[in-house]
């Protein structure tokens, strides 16, 4: 069966962290929905230009910029007992539990017709003419192209029952991920590999973890090359992903996951850090999400709860949002770094590749370093950024290929201000 996860104008809103990255690569929970639609099908990609011209650049020769690696060949797809039928599937759905179980009840129906969410269109079931042709290809083929759901929502006007959570703003990844870990946690323990060395603590085989470290609570999952250090301390729900390494005496906390070959000291709480990020040294994160390729310094602290313990507001084009959430940390683009002792505010917004110290302001715009440049700062150009990543990827055994200069380039090239993708 063909699975299209396709990204829609709407992306745009959920701000940094899915500007150098698609919405349907974000780790919420333990999985992104890319790796949770894998399930169902072969998997294809219907992105923003600059993010569809660096897979096909990539593809089979090393993770992607934001560390998703796309497999060469299709996985088996899932089996229908209504012939050629094609999903189409939004790329701000929520990769839960709840959500992945509808999909595959609906395709298991095999009735055609679309499900929205307000006007946007969640999902789709299609019917495939074997010969190629048909309504319902014709109109596959307009979203592959135009990245436009309108032909489908025309041709297939019947709304199926069923529902499906959608992202629509920067503070609801933070939420969708706390609401899907324990989830995305459980099918993990349910594929059989992992071993419970001890209560809640599940590893998988080629883990590395030392005997002093201390499981305050469960489920703890660690993945097959991460190494965990002595005097850790591992409250769960928790994920600590392939070839991450967690330093001695760090303390992460519920609803962390650490991805890829990250590396991790101090404190974490409720946040996600997606490949080959570092935050190595004494500090802070609190429920907050980075981007690949971000460098944390030591001392570097994120608020997450204002002193009035009261909810957090964000100024978003020029209009205040009201999160709802006593608890909020920072949202990090990726390949940005911040220099020791840096203070980060509550709901705080960093752009793509930007450079931060001392006390930050609640929204730094993508290639802004803060460090050079006097009180307004300066601008990072696209050669400085490739260069620092460079030097990054040495550091994991990578090179940088061309593919990573142009993406990098381009983002640049949208300008400075072009924070929101």
């Amino acid at each position: 069966m063909q699975v299209v996860v396709f990204e829609d104008d709407a992306v745009a809103g959920l701000g940094v962290v899915t500007v150098a990255r698609p919405a349907c690569d974000l780790t919420l929970g333990g999985s992104t929905l890319a790796d949770a639609l894998r399930h169902l099908g072969g998997v294809d990609r219907v992105l923003r230009p600059h993010l569809a011209k660096h897979i096909v650049a990539v593809a089979g020769r090393r993770p992607t910029l934001w560390g998703t690696t796309i497999p060469i060949e299709t996985p088996p797809a899932m089996a229908s007992t209504h012939g050629a039928v094609a999903l189409a599937v939004n790329a701000r759905m929520v990769p839960s539990r709840t959500n992945i179980q509808s999909l595959r009840s609906l395709v298991e129906a095999g009735h055609r017709g679309i499900v929205l969410d307000g006007e946007s269109l969640a999902a789709a079931i299609l019917h495939l003419d074997a010969d190629g042709g048909g309504p319902d290809r014709r109109a596959l083929s307009e979203l592959i192209d135009t990245r436009s759901t309108s032909a489908i929502e025309a041709c297939c006007p019947d709304q199926l029952d069923a529902a499906f959570e959608l992202l629509h703003e920067p503070h609801e990844i933070i939420s969708a991920h706390e609401q899907s870990l324990t989830g995305s946690l459980a099918m993990l323990i349910d594929s059989g590999r992992f071993r419970e060395l001890r209560p809640g603590l599940f590893a998988a085989e080629g883990a590395s973890i030392a005997e002093q470290v201390v499981v305050r609570q469960g489920p703890v999952v660690v993945e097959g090359g991460a190494e965990i250090g002595p005097f850790v301390c591992l409250d769960g729900p928790l994920l600590v992903g392939p070839e991450a390494r967690v330093n001695p005496h760090a303390w992460l906390r519920a609803g962390t996951v650490i991805g890829r070959a990250c590396r991790i000291g101090g404190e974490v709480e409720a946040t996600v850090l997606e490949p080959f990020s570092n935050k190595p040294h004494d500090g802070f994160l609190g429920h907050s999400h980075l981007g690949s390729w971000v460098n944390i310094a030591a001392g570097t602290i994120t608020s997450n709860l204002k002193a009035s313990y009261g909810p957090i507001r964000l100024r978003q084009d020029d209009r205040t949002i009201e999160t709802g959430r006593q608890f909020l940390g920072a949202m990090i683009g990726d390949l940005a770094k911040t220099a020791i002792n840096t203070s980060i505010p509550c709901g705080c917004r960093i752009g793509v590749a930007a450079t931060i110290g001392g006390s930050v302001p609640e929204t730094v715009p993508a290639f802004q370093n803060l460090l050079v440049g006097g009180p307004g700062g300066s601008s990072t150009s696209h050669a400085q950024a490739e260069a620092a990543l460079e030097r990054m990827m040495a550091r994991r055994g990578l090179e940088i290929l061309p593919a990573d200069r142009d993406l990098i380039a381009s983002l640049a090239g949208f300008g400075a201000d072009y924070t929101r993708g």
